[in-house]
């Protein structure tokens, strides 16, 4: 009896909940009324039904992604604390796609317009949205979770299935031999794709959903059909660069194209594969060189701002010169910018600790070799990789020795002896160059930096100052055309 009480009790509050929460949101001074409802014009609000709700995101690692009107890629997560089970989306434009993701790999899209006032729910153990301000059917506030429940009477569709192949076969760190399996994978998706485009059309015709609903699922259905003509029907492989020269100019390089999560996906992924196969940034790159389209734009955003930080700071510092203006916005430039100082500007704060255990920090060191050019090298003793470069760093070393130039060894090691031991073994234990860093949780140096993988090289200049965050290494022979072009300046 007293559970029965309790569950009623919990669905009588639930109500309360949400009326409190509405008037917690748009309660205001009867003097700013009026600029208010003019603000929620310009919003979209997310609300969560109940704690349940709140709990069932937090377990799942749920969250909420969004294109915001600079065509930043934003996220909305929901915390546990009752006034904060809502989210508000500032928008100027008439639609928005909002994505749900959690850690099982779910991933639904949905299409609200400005002004909604969004109830998530669960129903069945999924995330499900009602839109409280407008009657909609069920179809369209929560058409892809019904998709997958229609069509396919599944999680997952066939095209995650497909993707999931393919990365095992070509993204992964132990590829797995999968062509004829690829080959059927791809084929169900493009018939999975196509039986979608008709029944979103039977859903319109049966007025179940919108114009504008069904016109922006099927042109993102379209458009899967068209990603997945650039993976090689035989084997899988994937041609990026033809790939974006396909959607370039297309009828999806549109401002309202950019404003979708699809898109930016897609312009991640492009990215991804071609800084695998080209790793090295260039001017020439067709990410660089076709920046006239709200597509291209964002590319070319995208390209600077993963390789930016890879360059020398004053090559950096002329990319934004030369490019920002390029840019579809200021506040994408702007980004950049500021991306660009805080790391050019980090302060290094670490503590090391040497040969018998004497202490410093970077920043002392920094001004005891004033004069001199230093290579850092971050290692650890178990990385094979950064153990077998220690000759060429010698090398480097000893090379350049009497042009103000040394290299200094930094080791991740936690085990102080041991770290001892393994210098000695390679012949780096040399004072005053070999130490070990005691605040590698604690340094925001080596987290704004992303020296989350090893072997890395940063270079200082006689200053003291860091003048390359992703230094080349000390095999190559761009490391020596560096210290020519800068020894020479």
């Amino acid at each position: 009896m007293e559970g029965t009480d309790t569950n009623h009790q919990a669905k009588f509050n639930r109500p309360i909940f949400i009326v409190l929460g509405i008037l917690f949101l748009f309660s205001c001074d009867s003097a700013l009324q009026s600029s208010n409802q003019e603000e929620q014009k310009d919003q979209i609000v997310l609300m969560l039904e109940d704690s349940m709700v709140g709990d069932f995101l937090a377990k799942r690692k749920g969250s909420f992604m969004y294109i915001d009107d600079e065509l930043f890629s934003a996220k909305i997560e929901f915390s546990g604390d009752s006034l904060s089970h809502y989210g508000i989306i500032k928008t100027k434009r008439g639609f928005l796609e909002l994505v749900y993701q959690e850690n099982s790999q779910n991933r639904f899209s949905y299409l609200f317009q400005k002004g909604d006032t969004v109830l998530i729910k669960l129903n069945e153990q999924n995330i499900w949205m009602e839109t409280v301000n407008r009657r909609t059917s069920s179809y369209e506030t929560n058409l892809e979770l019904l998709r997958n429940r229609d069509l396919y009477q599944s999680t997952y569709t066939k095209l995650q299935d497909f993707y999931l192949l393919w990365k095992s076969n070509y993204a992964s760190f132990m590829p797995v031999e999968l062509k004829e399996e690829l080959k059927q994978y791809r084929k169900e998706a493009v018939e999975s794709l196509n039986l979608e485009l008709s029944w979103i059309d039977s859903l319109r015709t049966e007025k179940s959903i919108s114009p504008s609903l069904a016109e922006f699922y099927t042109s993102k259905a379209r458009f899967e059909l068209n990603k997945l003509n650039c993976f090689g029907e035989e084997d899988g492989a994937f041609d990026a660069r033809g790939a974006f020269r396909l959607f370039l100019g297309s009828e999806w390089d549109t401002q309202e194209g950019v404003q979708t999560i699809y898109l930016h996906d897609f312009a991640d992924f492009l990215l991804s594969y071609e800084l695998l196969h080209h790793p090295i940034p260039s001017k020439s790159s067709p990410f660089v060189t076709n920046a006239s389209t709200p597509f291209g734009k964002q590319m070319l955003f995208s390209y600077l701002n993963q390789t930016l930080p890879y360059l020398p700071f004053e090559e950096a510092a002329n990319w934004l010169t030369s490019y920002e203006n390029s840019l579809a916005n200021q506040a994408q430039a702007k980004f950049l910018r500021t991306s660009f100082e805080a790391l050019k500007n980090q302060r290094p704060d670490l503590d090391l600790m040497g040969l018998g255990k004497s202490t410093t920090t970077l920043e002392e060191l920094l001004v005891q070799k004033k004069g001199k050019y230093l290579y850092i090298d971050f290692w650890a003793a178990w990385c094979i990789p950064c153990i077998q470069s220690f000759p060429a760093s010698i090398a480097l070393h000893d090379k350049y020795k009497e042009r103000e130039f040394e290299v200094i060894y930094l080791s991740i090691d936690k085990n102080h002896k041991y770290w001892e031991d393994v210098v000695e073994k390679y012949q780096i234990a040399i004072p005053n160059r070999s130490f070990i860093v005691q605040n590698l949780e604690e340094s925001m140096f080596l987290e704004k930096l992303k020296v989350d993988v090893i072997p890395r090289y940063l270079f200082f200049d006689q200053e003291g100052k860091l003048i390359h965050p992703y230094a080349p290494s000390p095999n190559s022979d761009e490391i020596r055309v560096f210290l020519e072009e800068l020894i020479q300046k």
